[in-house]
């Protein structure tokens, strides 16, 4: 009867390591994938600061493209 109890309780200690294991490596990915998030909305917020500037020199009543051309 003992051994059938050390089987019992070495499967449930192997579960729980198991579970341990799965637990730690999906925080790993999440975290990772929050600094790619991040990472993305980061660059995304400065491409449309730079859309904001690029659109006011486009529009601007000075802006004159085939002159900007001939200059160079």
């Amino acid at each position: 009867m003992r051994v059938f109890e050390f089987i019992i309780v070495i499967t449930v200690v192997y579960g729980i390591f198991e579970y341990l294991k799965q637990r730690q490596k999906f925080q790993q990915e999440r975290i990772k994938h929050e600094k790619v998030t991040g990472d993305l909305e980061s660059e995304l917020t400065n491409i449309k600061e730079r859309l904001v500037v690029l659109e006011k020199i486009v529009t601007d009543k000075g802006y004159d493209l085939k002159q900007e051309i001939d200059d160079l």
